[in-house]
Order: structure tokens, then sequence, then C-alpha cells
């Protein structure tokens, strides 16, 4: 596989959201996984265990640790399925074997699946910028909303931009 740009990765993030038909937060991620046809299996499992993406029978399978918080949920299935989301978008692509990048491929897609660009900003705009309101509807962190906000220049490191 080639060198793919960020936006490459973003992009695949983005068919999903619209082949899913997502438009209001939080997105619901358990959908997007049933509509690319990959089953989602909880287990109540170790605490240091977040989730994996297991074969059964030859095909991909996520397997969830429904004894971490709900936050950490979110983030590791949207990791996980930014993992999918990558092989099912190129044939040559596999899945990840510990390598660094390959995940942050994946962080890439996940904050896309997450934090989807129009949705954080046409909210914004509905909410006036207030990104503590912003983290609970997209069901984030404070400091992650601001982070994106701040990546897509909405907010500056001086402050929030008011231009409407």
């Amino acid at each position: 596989m080639g060198l793919r740009s960020d936006s490459y990765y973003r992009q695949i993030a983005a068919e999903a959201l619209q082949r899913a038909e997502i438009d209001e937060p939080p997105v619901p991620l358990e959908e997007i996984v049933h509509s690319v046809g990959i089953p989602l299996r909880t287990a109540t499992l170790p605490a240091f265990f977040s989730g994996a993406i297991v074969h059964e029978d030859g095909l991909p399978v996520i397997l969830l640790n429904t004894a971490r918080p709900e936050g950490h949920r979110r983030s590791t299935l949207a990791h996980l399925l930014g993992h999918v989301l990558i092989v099912l978008a190129d044939p040559h692509a596999r899945y990840p074997r510990n390598l660094q990048a390959e995940h942050a491929e994946a962080d890439l897609v996940a904050e896309e699946l997450v934090l989807p660009e129009y949705l954080v900003r046409d909210q914004a705009f509905k909410w006036f910028n207030d990104y503590r309101y912003l983290a609970r509807l997209f069901g984030v962190t404070e400091g992650a909303m601001m982070e994106r906000m701040r990546s897509l220049g909405i907010i500056k490191r001086q402050g929030i931009m008011w231009d409407y």
C-alpha cells in the first residue's frame, strides 16, 4: 500500500457516515459496524483489555470489553472500526500487526467517525461554540472536543472565533 494522506483516511470515515445517513450527534457507532456487516461481540473481560478484532470462520469480528467505561468503549470501537474500514477501502491493506503507523491511520478514521467535521461545524454554529456542551452532545471529553475544534479552526489559541 502506498503512502496516504490524512485526508484519505478521514474520507474513509466520511463515506461510512454518509452511507449510514448520520446527521445528528452522537454518532451511533454500532449502526455503522452493523451497516458494514461486521459482527460486534461484547464480553466482560479484565480491565487491561479494551477490545480487539478477532476472526470467526475467517471473517473479522469486533470484540469489545464491557467492563471499560462508556467513553473508553466508544473510542475503542471507533478505533477498531477504523481498522475494518481501512481494509474494506483498500484490498491491499491488512489488519494491524502492532505497527504504530497502522494504529495512527485507524486513529484518524476513528476521530472522524466520533467527531465528524460536518457535524462539529454544524453543532458549533448552533450552540455558539460551547465546547463543554458539545462534548456532552458528542459523548467525548471536553479536551477532545476542544482539540477537534482547534484542528478545524473553530477555536484559535487566543479563543473562540465569533464570525457569525
